[in-house]
Parts: structure tokens; C-alpha cells; sequence
């Protein structure tokens, strides 16, 4: 695992550190745990994650799947795990349905 220290200034006063990225050459993807630090204001939503990383890291928006958010309670800090899928691999075929969460367009959508 490779872990990399760099930081990006974003919009409302947060901050955005890499804390690792790594291959994942069996599934065809790229894995990306980002530190979120947002001091007083809210949790940002899955959305705003996409939005900043499509932004900031480049990445086209419906191949980037916002796996988890880890808040940390009175820190203001929030881990999110990214997986980017660089072909275009359908997603959907990998990662369970109930962690569908921000689909191109960022809709939210859910299946039973």
C-alpha cells in the first residue's frame, strides 16, 4: 500500500489529505482513502465527496463510487473510501446493492 501526505484547500474551509491510493489490478480499479477535515460545519454528503473529487483529482463522475464515510465524533474529520473504476467497468456488477449510493448525476438510488 502506498500512502501518500497531500493536501488540497476546498470550498466552505475544508481540507482534503490523500491518505492512500493503491491499485486494485483484480477488479479493475483504483482505491483512494481521503481525510476530510471540516471542523464546525456537517458531515460532507456523499455527493460532495464525488463533487471534490471529480474536481480536484480529475476523475470522471460515474466512475467513481463512494465505497464508505468514517466520521470521527468531535473531530471534525470524516475518511472517505473511493474506488475509481478507470475502464468504465459497470460497478454495479461488483459492489453490493445496498451500498449503492451516488450514481452518475448523483441521484440517489436504492434496489431491493
Amino acid at each position: 500500500m502506498l500512502y501518500i501526505s497531500r493536501y488540497l484547500t476546498l470550498e466552505y474551509e475544508m481540507e482534503v489529505e490523500v491518505i492512500s491510493e493503491r491499485d486494485n489490478p483484480f477488479l479493475d480499479r483504483r482505491e483512494y482513502r481521503l481525510g476530510f477535515r471540516h471542523g464546525g460545519e456537517a458531515t460532507p454528503s456523499r455527493e460532495t465527496v464525488v463533487r471534490h473529487v471529480v474536481e480536484r483529482m480529475g476523475l470522471e463522475r460515474d466512475k467513481v463510487f463512494v465505497a464508505s464515510l468514517e466520521t470521527y465524533t468531535g473531530m471534525g474529520y470524516t475518511v472517505a473510501t473511493i474506488y475509481y473504476y478507470p475502464n468504465g467497468i459497470d460497478w454495479s456488477t461488483i459492489e453490493p446493492s445496498k451500498r449503492w449510493k451516488v450514481k452518475a448525476g448523483g441521484e440517489e438510488e436504492s434496489k431491493a
